[in-house]
C-alpha cells in the first residue's frame, strides 16, 4: 500500500508549513501531512521547519526568542506570490486536520535546542483533538522520543536518520 504524505503541507506549490499549504494538501486528496514544530519564547507550539525564521519569513532570529504575538506579525509566505500567511500554531493545524481523517507526522525539532516541556504540550494537544491513532511523532533525537514514550507509552514514534 502506498500513501501520499505532503511534506510541510503542499510545499512544492504553497508556502511550507502554512495553513494554506495544509489546506491544499487536504484538497489534493493526500493521505497525510508532515510538519515541524518548535516552541516560542512564551511556550506556544508553532509550526515552522527551521530554528530561525529568516529563510521562510520576513523576520530574523530564532523562533525560541520570539513570542507567539511577535511571530504572528511575520509573513510566512515571504518570497511567494500569494497572500501573506502567518506561522500557524499546532492547535490551528490540528483543528484543520481533525475532521479530514488524514494522518500527521509531527517532527519535534529539538536539534539545536531542547525545548523543555514540548513533548507534553504536543501530546496533550493531539489528545485534545482525539488524534492519537492518526499521528506519529518523529525526531532526529532519540532522547526526545524517549521523553515522549515516558509520557505516553502508546504514542507512535519514529526516529529519523540523515544517513
Amino acid at each position: 500500500m502506498t500513501e501520499v504524505i505532503c511534506h510541510r503541507g503542499y510545499s512544492s506549490r504553497y508556502p511550507e508549513n502554512t495553513i494554506l499549504a495544509f489546506q491544499k494538501a487536504v484538497e489534493s486528496g493526500a493521505d497525510g501531512v508532515e510538519l515541524d514544530v518548535h516552541l516560542t519564547r512564551d511556550g506556544e507550539v508553532v509550526v515552522i521547519h527551521d530554528e530561525r525564521v529568516d529563510r521562510t519569513t520576513d523576520g530574523v532570529g530564532y523562533v525560541k526568542d520570539h513570542s507567539l504575538a511577535e511571530l504572528r506579525r511575520l509573513n510566512a509566505a515571504y518570497g511567494w506570490r500569494t497572500a501573506p500567511q502567518r506561522i500557524p500554531t499546532l492547535e490551528e493545524y490540528l483543528e484543520l486536520i481533525a475532521p479530514t481523517g488524514m494522518k500527521s507526522n509531527i517532527e519535534l525539532k529539538t536539534g539545536l535546542f531542547n525545548y523543555e516541556g514540548m513533548e507534553e504540550k504536543v501530546w496533550n494537544q493531539i489528545c485534545r483533538f482525539g488524534l492519537e491513532n492518526r499521528v506519529i511523532l518523529s525526531s532526529f533525537h532519540a532522547q526526545t522520543l524517549l521523553r515522549v514514550k515516558a509520557l505516553a507509552p502508546e504514542a507512535p514514534c519514529g526516529l529519523l536518520n540523515q544517513d
